[in-house]
């Protein structure tokens, strides 16, 4: 029920966040006053649909540090949970398909979030490319490296696209996992439930140049085994405790 009467105030709060933030947008380049903004409207969102959010390990980010964040993705709710409990002047890199949606896909075209489009090899690398740029500013960035949302909740393979930013980035790579999203609205859910989510920030992994192919691909499944065991895998990324080792940190309520 709370779903329903949910949804009108969604759409006025989106509507209202768009319309400011595209105003924003064009008087702000560096993006700091978007993201905001950005966040302001996903704790709306998350108040709105009765969830709750606890951070663990944001004690591991150094301040004024930039990092390349890498995160599971279980579900459309990862963003607005990571819009709210990461510390920084976060980038997320979106697929093309999201700039379509009315408002929320428009704001996100004239913002300072990096499209990417995956049917095309060499727009895929513009997109790396101005990514780079984004971190060379002052920026974090944010990437899904499965480059999809999971379809049973568990860890995907990575994707090479992504990760090649994180390792090319010459910034420290820090793994997140989300605990929780993907059992509040899943692949094939049509409706958000209320509940907890957990968010888990890993310690940073300096940047190391000059890899090779080979290395690259080792530092990929080191990253990838680090995520699975932050989720507590084998089993469904939405659920299990708080695996040991992991401090518990400040907690952000939605």
């Amino acid at each position: 029920m709370r779903f329903y009467v949910a949804i009108p105030f969604v759409l006025l709060v989106t509507l209202f966040y768009s319309i400011v933030s595209i105003l924003v947008s064009l008087v702000d380049r560096s993006g700091r006053a978007y993201h905001r903004l950005m966040r302001q409207w996903s704790r709306a969102l998350l108040w709105l649909f009765g969830i709750r959010t606890h951070v663990h390990g944001a004690e591991n980010l150094e301040r004024g540090t930039c990092y390349v964040y890498l995160a599971n993705h279980a579900s459309y709710l990862d963003i607005i949970v990571l819009g709210v409990t990461i510390p920084d002047s976060i980038r997320f890199i979106f697929k093309r398909e999201l700039a379509r949606i009315p408002f929320f896909g428009w704001t996100l075209a004239l913002g300072p979030y990096i499209l990417i489009d995956r049917a095309d090899a060499r727009n895929a690398m513009g997109s790396i490319e101005r990514a780079a740029r984004q971190i060379a500013e002052g920026a974090s960035v944010v990437i899904f490296p499965e480059g999809t949302r999971t379809r049973d909740g568990s860890l995907g393979a990575f994707k090479r696209g992504g990760f090649m930013l994180a390792t090319r980035s010459g910034v420290p790579m820090v793994p997140v996992a989300i605990k929780g999203t993907y059992a509040l609205l899943s692949r094939t859910d049509r409706r958000v439930r209320p509940g907890t989510v957990e968010v888990f920030i890993g310690e940073p992994i300096p940047p190391r140049p000059d890899m090779t192919r080979s290395q690259e691909q080792e530092l990929q499944e080191e990253i990838r085994s680090t995520l699975m065991a932050m989720l507590g895998t084998p089993g469904p990324a939405a659920q299990g405790t708080a695996p040991d080792g992991f401090v518990r940190g400040t907690d952000e309520k939605g």
